[in-house]
């Protein structure tokens, strides 16, 4: 048997997985809150030690401002995928507005108190600020698409463009939501689809709107 003392190796912290750190630091700030996620509250939710996290991000504020992007784009690149498998206009239009407000209570409240958060970081963080004016373009974008292939296939009947309609739409959809990060009664998120499906209908010019 070797007598040798064994030699602890130095070097780089061991490699954690980014995207799982960062899922993990936007959930810790869907309870806590940006401007009260530490550390320690990510290494024990994420399992990462800290002093692994501070190599990765070096500062509190990088790992937040990271975490909301990476989870808002995320949410986006997502929606987008999914939307592109629907052939249908409308039916796009509506998967976005459902799949936006959500009809899962944790996910649907958890979902806007972090675009809360985005928002209300965005507002004192310029790279946030700047970053939530892209997500907005590609939400935008996303939507305008699907009305503009609503238009072009004789379904939706506009009084403007396309790119308008999104605007509104789009407005629309956060005006309603933004109240569901808010302790609410269950049917309230089905009464909100129903309301953002007629103003859609209405907005639109669908010729079945009621």
């Amino acid at each position: 048997m070797s007598t040798t003392p064994a030699i602890r190796r130095r070097g780089r912290p061991p490699r954690h997985n980014r995207s799982d750190i960062l899922d993990a630091a936007s959930e810790v700030m869907i309870f806590r809150g940006y401007g009260a996620t530490r550390y320690s509250d990510v290494a024990e939710a994420s399992g990462v030690p800290v002093a692994s996290l501070q190599h990765h991000f070096p500062t509190l504020e990088v790992l937040r401002r990271e975490a909301l992007r990476n989870k808002v784009r995320a949410e986006l690149t997502a929606l987008a995928e999914q939307v592109a498998l629907i052939a249908d206009p409308w039916e796009r239009v509506y998967h976005i507005v459902v799949t936006s407000v959500s009809l899962d209570p944790a996910r649907r409240r958890g979902g806007w108190v972090l675009w809360l958060e985005y928002w209300r970081a965005a507002a004192h963080d310029p790279e946030l600020a700047e970053d939530s004016w892209e997500v907005n373009a590609q939400w935008l974008s996303l939507i305008a698409e699907c009305v503009a292939d609503g238009v072009e296939s004789g379904q939706f009947h506009l009084d403007g463009t396309p790119q308008q309609a999104a605007v509104e739409l789009h407005a629309l959809l956060d005006g309603l939501g933004i109240h569901l990060a808010v302790d609410h009664e269950p049917e309230t998120a089905a009464e909100v689809i129903a309301l953002l499906e007629r103003a859609a209908r209405r907005l639109l010019g669908r010729l079945d709107a009621t």
